[in-house]
């Protein structure tokens, strides 16, 4: 019998699940620190701590619980990664993302060449 399950994903199977995850629930962008400094960002917030904890162990980064917005609200976890490591997950992720996300990644791959 054949195990199913992330677990036992080839590699790019597993690229391909996690950016269909990121396309729905991951954000990236150009972040500044001390006003001087830009970097790229991405992250994944969600409910599901085993999906963050997958995003974790396959790129690295952090991981870590998020305060509630409001009392009624369930708890959320959050993976990061800063710099080279999110360029390089969202370099392995974006050909297998939605043509909006890919158009946006390019762009902001274009404004970091214009400030750095």
């Amino acid at each position: 019998m054949v195990k199913k399950g992330y677990e036992n994903l080839s590699e790019k199977n597993k690229i391909i699940f996690l950016a269909g995850v990121f396309d729905g629930e991951g954000s990236f962008g150009i972040w500044s620190k001390w006003k001087r400094q830009k970097y790229l960002a991405c992250s994944v917030e969600t409910t599901d701590k085993d999906m963050v904890t997958r995003f974790y162990e396959f790129f690295g980064g952090c991981m870590y619980p998020c305060k509630k917005r409001q009392s009624h609200h369930k708890n959320t976890w959050r993976w990061r990664i800063n710099g080279k490591g999110a360029r390089t997950s969202l370099d392995k992720m974006i050909s297998y993302m939605c043509k909006r996300r890919q158009e946006k990644y390019n762009n902001v791959v274009e404004c970091l060449k214009i400030s750095s």
